[in-house]
């Protein structure tokens, strides 16, 4: 399997997948719940949406990339009230 360097997985969600939500979680992270949410709500999106994160250091996110912007806005809806900041926003 041949590995996606960071810089080439943003370059490329962009382009496909630019309708974005980054999810800032709370310092003791989601629950399981909001977890188990999330993975449903991705697999109804399988094939339309990418992910990546970062999490060395104090700034970490996780950016949920769509396809759709229903999708995005309606993952924002969904998840944003459970992450300690989230935002909204696509990527051009």
């Amino acid at each position: 399997m041949r590995r996606v360097t960071s810089a080439r997985r943003r370059k490329g969600a962009g382009a496909k997948h630019p309708h974005c939500v980054d999810l800032i979680p709370p310092p003791e992270g989601f629950p399981d719940s909001v977890e188990e949410d999330i993975i449903q709500f991705l697999e109804r999106c399988s094939g339309t949406f990418d992910l990546h994160g970062e999490i060395a250091n104090a700034d970490a996110f996780i950016r949920y990339c769509f396809e759709r912007a229903g999708d995005a806005e309606a993952f924002h809806a969904q998840f944003a009230p459970a992450a300690e900041k989230a935002i909204l926003r696509t990527e051009i």
